[in-house]
């Protein structure tokens, strides 16, 4: 269905959970962190309305 509609899956690659990983950001939360270093990694646009992620560095609509 996501493909459907323009949508293609990304997979977790090593280089994102080392970029996840080594974030010194005071959010812990795994999923947070490894969306923050996908989004960033692969220039990606993270759509969210969670505050906890504006410390990271990536791009962040909402």
């Amino acid at each position: 269905m996501l493909q459907a509609d323009g949508f293609e899956p990304l997979p977790i690659a090593l280089a994102h959970g080392i970029r996840a990983g080594s974030y010194t950001q005071p959010n812990r939360d795994p999923f947070d962190r490894m969306l923050a270093a996908q989004a960033e990694l692969e220039h990606l646009v993270l759509l969210s309305a969670d505050p906890q992620l504006a410390s990271f560095p990536c791009q962040i609509l909402w």
